[in-house]
């Protein structure tokens, strides 16, 4: 999974792919809109469980969350 650099990797596209996005806290959202998501940290460097930490692209067609 690519790291989160802090920005919306399709930040300006009309209609964004649907990404799967792992958090800091380790569960996985599986069939997000990036869009929808916060991807930069928290102002004054508060660190989240909810903190967006790697991305990729998703194969499948639904939404789901995975625990660790």
């Amino acid at each position: 999974m690519p790291k989160n650099f802090g920005r919306n990797p399709f930040a300006g596209n009309e209609n964004p792919p649907l990404v799967d996005v792992r958090y800091r806290c380790g569960v996985v959202a599986r069939c997000v809109r990036p869009d929808q998501r916060r991807w930069k940290p928290w102002p004054g460097g508060v660190v989240c469980s909810w903190d967006i930490l790697s991305w990729q692209l998703s194969t499948g067609k639904d939404y789901e969350l995975v625990w660790p």
